[in-house]
């Protein structure tokens, strides 16, 4: 006899099983989400401040846990107008640098010519990895003022953009930067031609410095003494306290001239800043400050009977000529 209920049974296994594995088969094609993309991705430095012509780079980017490689792309630049200025931001312009360190032993033009190299680049850039906001030299050749950029971040997750992202503020060179550095500590006394040491300090000197953009490359000293007297190097000469350097030493590229007003030292075009390489305390010299140096008063020429010296700490950063004028307060020239 024919077992119906064994048949309808059956039937009920053959459908249990088949949407057992039907349910397998939609659970097995479901996406998994591989990866997390954070809303919080963003940058510390907020704004990341600049002056036209520095170089300055922004920490990475803060990923908030995001999976990485974390890639990074500038979207768009806006000023504070809310013009796209894309374009005038990225475009490379040619700026000049040095191909390697230069020390005292570039000691003639050729020499230090060799090691200066002119290369194009944007003033603006965003490292693909990691996202640090790269400004060059190159801020030279754009408009002071504030900018914002738009970036996108992107990995395994997926990608989203970051409007508003970072603010960029470019200050003016003209207004923000000296054309020079004066370093503290300057000092002047009295020295032992022999040994370079030391006899007596004298009280300090004080510094004045007049730059002319529009003139030659040439640093002049002028020396002053407490009268308002003008030392004459031209008839009394100039020395450097023993054992120290002396800006003739820095600057081996020119010949350093006497006139009877001043001590003179053209100097070459160079990126960044001259002196192009620190005291290097070579020889048996003494390295003191950054660019240290020494000139110093015959004893025949004072009236204290001993040779004077002015110790000098400065740095300068652009072309044209700068008067270092140097006024001491306790001695008289003879």
């Amino acid at each position: 006899m024919f077992n119906y209920k064994r048949v309808r049974s059956t039937a009920k296994m053959v459908v249990l099983a088949g949407l057992l594995f039907a349910g397998k088969m939609f659970s097995g094609c479901q996406k998994v989400v591989k990866g997390f993309l954070s809303d919080n991705i963003h940058y510390v430095e907020n704004p990341l401040t600049t002056t036209q012509g520095n170089i300055t780079v922004s920490s990475s980017i803060i990923s908030d846990g995001s999976t990485s490689p974390l890639q990074v792309e500038l979207v768009k630049v806006v000023d504070s107008t809310g013009k796209d200025v894309s374009s005038i931001l990225t475009k490379p312009d040619s700026i000049t640098g040095f191909s390697d360190a230069v020390s005292y032993l570039d000691s003639t033009l050729d020499l230090l010519n060799k090691k200066i190299k002119t290369q194009a680049v944007p003033p603006l850039s965003v490292n693909s990895i990691g996202g640090r906001i790269q400004l060059t030299p190159a801020t030279s050749y754009v408009p002071a003022g504030t900018y914002t950029i738009d970036v996108k971040v992107s990995n395994i997750r997926g990608s989203r953009v970051l409007s508003n992202a970072c603010q960029i503020i470019i200050d003016s060179q003209s207004v923000v930067n000296s054309p020079d550095t004066v370093y503290g500590g300057t000092y002047a006394g009295t020295f032992d031609v022999n040994t370079g040491t030391s006899l007596s300090l004298i009280g300090t000197p004080s510094i004045n410095v007049d730059y002319y953009p529009l003139m030659s490359n040439k640093i002049v000293y002028k020396f002053l003494d407490k009268n308002g007297n003008v030392y004459d190097p031209k008839a009394g000469g100039i020395l450097r306290r023993t054992n120290r350097w002396s800006m003739k030493q820095f600057d081996p590229y020119y010949p350093e001239v006497l006139t009877d007003t001043s001590v003179e030292y053209q100097f070459p075009k160079v990126p960044n800043v001259f002196p192009v390489f620190p005291n290097p305390a070579v020889n048996g010299t003494v390295s003191r400050g950054n660019y240290g140096v020494f000139p110093a008063i015959p004893a025949a020429h004072n009236s204290i009977g001993a040779p004077v010296y002015i110790f000098l700490d400065m740095a300068f950063y652009k072309q044209g000529t700068f008067v270092v004028t140097v006024t001491l307060s306790d001695v008289a020239w003879k």
